[in-house]
């Protein structure tokens, strides 16, 4: 069997499960019913720990552009943040997953930057993109912009770890490290 296009394809797999948990299993972030938890970040950290940070990225990317192209919601500002939230995050857990061969530590830096990625750009973006100011969304970062990044990252992180460490060694061992660049 040739296994050239197996990280591609599994990529591919993974970004469409992620788009699918993105649209059927998401639910309010309850003191900001327009933020989603959702585990859409789940495929996309398997991705990168399995096949590397640019099958994470990529997977990140699909699922940001399939969701606001499928659902409406979001529009080019929506893309841009799901894409550094989630896209940020699985880069560094690829990296580190890959130089350290853990998950503890790496699990923990994807949360830390997510949290710390959305802060700056939701003072950027969110303005421009809500239409209010940036002392409002000053005033929400840590009641609501902190929460939800810790909520998100953790929740997503956590199911990700499960299902990685419920994999057989031998079936993560056969595409372990291909990635897709």
């Amino acid at each position: 069997m040739n296994r050239k296009y197996l990280p591609l394809v599994l990529t591919a797999v993974l970004a469409a499960m992620s788009f699918v948990f993105e649209l059927t299993l998401a639910f309010s972030f309850p003191p900001a019913p327009f933020l989603k938890l959702a585990p859409g970040d789940v495929p996309t950290i398997v991705a990168a720990v399995l096949l590397g940070p640019f099958s994470g990225a990529a997977c990140a990317l699909v699922n940001s552009v399939l969701f606001a192209a499928v659902t409406g919601e979001g529009g080019p500002w929506g893309i841009l943040m799901h894409f550094i939230a989630s896209g940020g995050m699985a880069v560094v857990i690829g990296v580190l997953a890959r130089k350290t061969r853990h998950l503890h530590l790496p699990m923990v830096a994807g949360i830390i930057t997510r949290v710390a990625l959305m802060v700056p750009f939701n003072l950027l973006v969110t303005p421009i993109y809500m239409g209010v100011s940036r002392q409002t969304v000053l005033a929400m970062i840590v009641p609501v912009i902190v929460p939800f990044n810790l909520a998100h990252a953790g929740l997503n992180t956590l199911v990700s770890y499960a299902v990685l460490r419920a994999l057989p060694d031998k079936a993560a061992a056969g595409v372990r490290g291909r990635d897709i660049f």
